[in-house]
Formats: C-alpha cells, sequence, structure tokens
C-alpha cells in the first residue's frame, strides 16, 4: 500500500474501509427523541446486516430475554429500549471500522476499538454525573473521537514510523510530530472524516478540539472537555493503549473551567471499571451483553 502523502489522500484511502459509522447521526438523533419512531429505527438497522443480526441476538440474549422470543427487527428494538439499541449500534458499526488491521501507533489488533470503548464509558459516566451532555452524546463522542488516528494508521505506515522515532526526543506531543512530519495531524482527520460522514458539528469540534479544548469553540466546549477528561482517565486505565498515549498533555485551564478535578475523576474510577469489565474481557474481547 502506498504512502498516504497529504490530508484528502488519507481521506480517499479510508473510504475503501467497509461500514464506516456513517449511520450513527441518524440512529442518535432517534434515540434521544421521546419517542422513538420504531419505523425508522427499522430501516436505519435493516441497512445493516450484521447489525440487524447483533440486535435480534442481543434482545434474545439472557441479560435481556423473556418467555417470548423476539424473531423481528421491531420486537428487539421495543425489548432493548432506545437507548440501550443505540449502544449496541454505536459499538457495532464503530468498532467493526476500528478492528481493521493496522500498524503504526504500537496497537494490538482491536486495542484502538478497545480504547475509544474505554473512552466512551468515561465521557458517558462524567457525563451522568457532571451534567455537562447528554449521555448517549457523550458515548457517542467517546467512540470516534481518535478516527483520524486510525484512518492514519489504515493509511501511512511509513510516516508514522518516522513519527515515532523522533518523539519524545524532538516533541512534547504526538500531535506536535505529526504536524511536523505530515503538515496535517490525526485531529484534522478524524474532522474530515466526521464532515464527509454528516456528523453534526458538535462531534466535529470534538474529533478536532478534544487534544486542547480550551480552543473549542464555546457552544461545543463543555462537551470537548468531558470527552478530554475522558480521555486522560482511560489512558490511565491502559485498554489499548498506544505508544502516542504516553504522550499526551492535559489541558488543565479547560479542566477547571468545566469543574473537574483530579479527586472527582479518581472517585469515578471504580464504576468505570466495572462498567468496562461487563463489556471487555480479561482477553480483550468486546461483548455488549
Amino acid at each position: 500500500m502506498k504512502a498516504a502523502t497529504d490530508l484528502q489522500t488519507v481521506v480517499e484511502m479510508t473510504r475503501s474501509i467497509p461500514c464506516a459509522p456513517a449511520i450513527l447521526p441518524k440512529l442518535l438523533k432517534l434515540a434521544e427523541g421521546s419517542s422513538a419512531d420504531i419505523g425508522e429505527l427499522e430501516m436505519l438497522i435493516s441497512l445493516d446486516t450484521g447489525l440487524a443480526t447483533s440486535v435480534i441476538r442481543t434482545a434474545n440474549s439472557a441479560f435481556f430475554a423473556s418467555a417470548q422470543r423476539c424473531d423481528n427487527i421491531a420486537d428487539a428494538i421495543l425489548r432493548l429500549g432506545s437507548k440501550v439499541l443505540y449502544r449496541l449500534a454505536a459499538t457495532t458499526l464503530t468498532g467493526r471500522w476500528l478492528v481493521h488491521p493496522v500498524r503504526g501507533y504500537g496497537w494490538e489488533p482491536g486495542d484502538l476499538c478497545r480504547h475509544s470503548l474505554c473512552v466512551a464509558i468515561c465521557a458517558e459516566t462524567f457525563a451522568r454525573s457532571m451534567r455537562l451532555a447528554d449521555a448517549s452524546t457523550a458515548y457517542t463522542a467517546g467512540l470516534i473521537h481518535d478516527l483520524g488516528k486510525f484512518a492514519l494508521a489504515y493509511a501511512n505506515f511509513s510516516a508514522l514510523d518516522d513519527i515515532a522515532s523522533r518523539v519524545p526526543d524532538e516533541f512534547a506531543t504526538w500531535q506536535e510530530a505529526e504536524l511536523a512530519v505530515l503538515g496535517f495531524d490525526s485531529a484534522q482527520v478524524t474532522k474530515a472524516l466526521l464532515e464527509n460522514w454528516g456528523f453534526p458539528q458538535m462531534f466535529i469540534s470534538v474529533g478536532f478540539h478534544y487534544p486542547s479544548p480550551s480552543g473549542a469553540p464555546e457552544a461545543d466546549r463543555a462537551l470537548v472537555t468531558l470527552i478530554h477528561a475522558a480521555k486522560h482517565v482511560a489512558t490511565q486505565l491502559g485498554y489499548g493503549v498506544g505508544v502516542d498515549g504516553f504522550y499526551y498533555e492535559p489541558d488543565e485551564a479547560a479542566l477547571r473551567e468545566a469543574g473537574f478535578s483530579e479527586a472527582e475523576m479518581d472517585a469515578a474510577v471504580p464504576e468505570i471499571v466495572s462498567t468496562i469489565q461487563r463489556f471487555i474481557s480479561p482477553r480483550g474481547e468486546i461483548n455488549f451483553a
């Protein structure tokens, strides 16, 4: 595979990856409604055979099953509820994209998926306790926050080796090294991907600004900072963290402004770890239920 030479090349190369999570914005909008449209949800889920199968299988799992078996998507939606359904869809669609074989950040297969899921769980936990964002929105933002890194790893191998060899001797952060070597960084790639897939502006802001939320638009800064805090905690926990995770600087000013403190983040860790262990087995396998 040839090396990517510019941002547009990276975006074009990643178009070939199957099952990009482009239907998530529509699913999120439906899931957040006061009364989800079962017909619309069924139509969207039916667009992806693998997702439709996962929905029915999960509805009939021991965790959700009742005496009567669900044999169609509409019944499965009613049993799971729109919030649970959305979590399953988001994890299934994004996870399938993120486990595509890549190298360049020191990842083992599936590491970025595991790490993104941990960030999503941290974000959802903080959203409930801090009330900075809707929990489903925070969960989604955590899942997609670093898609640009995956795209770079998928599209450009040699340049990432060059970046890794120059950090930390020449640069304080991985992002600085990306800019110096590539002329753009993974956050710009995430922004381009999310724009192409039609994600709302708040998610685009997360993808672009989460490394330094102080620079985010005021309307989106609370969510961006929440993901920044979630990233910090998830990195500390170590699930799926690549070599880039060792070169990450917290934006202390943004965290203080949003009301985060180390004590509060540490206090949330037991709940976060308990949730992570429900979804990620000791062998690193991801399961929904």
